[in-house]
């Protein structure tokens, strides 16, 4: 079963990397978030990415940077015409960002991607892509030699990674929302930036819908074929991932923490928690109090 928070196991590494990982069976993904960041580069494929309330396009060239602990979802439309590749790296941010530290430009962004709400977390580097490509293809043959763990080798990579989104978003597109400008939201988007106001109290489809101006019907339709997953699904990612910061960053009972994010009811509240994150919220607290990265 995938559980909302999917711990990353570094085991002594600071830097986990997977080249071109080729999928071209059904991959509707899931809601999750992860304790490092995640850097995702589509090379091919059709679908969409789901994180801070908007529904990112999801294609050749376009590059992902998620923080910690950001609630997020990959879903692809894939066939045997339209096969899902992509590039994935885990990563340690503050262990990354020291061995880049003496190149301010390059760092700053870093910095900006990983703490800060102004850039990213997409960029469409489709204009880059074959030296970005390049980039990639000399990381993975230092990988093959045993060389990719080294302090260098990520730091050239992730030098080479700020420089390109740099260069290809400009000193105008650097701060914006690159691929949310100037156009109208999705309706998908605007559902959860309902959900994003009203999680916490106790909500329905009803409500959803007038709000909406739409039916009921609808509305769950579009914002399946938009999201590749149902509302009620993304409501309680919503819910658990708030109940778990507040689990680690504040002293409220646990029944506190579930009438928070719109469990009045602790049984259901804890069964709900368990059941997606996979340990009670008791338990989560125990193990990952003060963990905020």
């Amino acid at each position: 079963m995938n559980f909302l928070f999917d711990p990353v196991k570094f085991e002594g590494h600071n830097f986990l990397w997977s080249h071109t990982v080729r999928t071209d069976t059904a991959y509707p993904g899931f809601y999750h978030w992860h304790q490092c960041m995640e850097l995702l580069y589509i090379h091919e494929g059709e679908g969409s990415v789901i994180v801070n309330q908007h529904s990112y396009e999801l294609r050749r060239g376009m590059l992902f940077l998620f923080q910690p602990f950001q609630l997020h979802k990959v879903f692809a439309s894939v066939s045997e015409e339209t096969p899902y590749t992509r590039s994935i790296s885990f990563f340690d941010p503050s262990a990354v960002a020291e061995g880049i530290v003496s190149f301010p430009l390059r760092h700053s962004l870093l910095m900006k991607v990983w703490q800060g709400k102004e850039v990213g977390p997409a960029f469409d580097l489709l204009t880059v892509s074959d030296e970005l490509e390049d980039c990639f293809i000399h990381y993975e043959e230092m990988s093959q030699q045993g060389r990719g763990q080294t302090q260098e080798e990520v730091a050239m990579l992730l030098l080479q990674i700020m420089g390109l989104i740099h260069r290809s978003q400009g000193d105008k597109q650097i701060h914006e929302n690159i691929i949310t400008s100037g156009r109208a939201l999705r309706y998908s988007e605007q559902i959860m930036q309902w959900i994003e106001g009203h999680y916490a109290e106790e909500v329905s489809l009803e409500q959803l819908a007038e709000h909406m101006h739409l039916s009921k019907f609808y509305v769950s339709r579009v914002f399946h074929e938009e999201t590749g997953s149902n509302i009620t699904d993304y409501l309680t990612a919503r819910r658990i991932k708030q109940a778990s910061r507040l689990l680690q960053s504040t002293a409220y009972s646990i029944e506190q923490v579930g009438i928070q994010v719109g469990y009045p009811n602790d049984s259901y509240f804890i069964h709900t928690f368990k059941k997606v994150v996979g340990v009670t919220p008791l338990r989560y607290r125990q193990r990952h109090k003060g963990s905020l990265i």
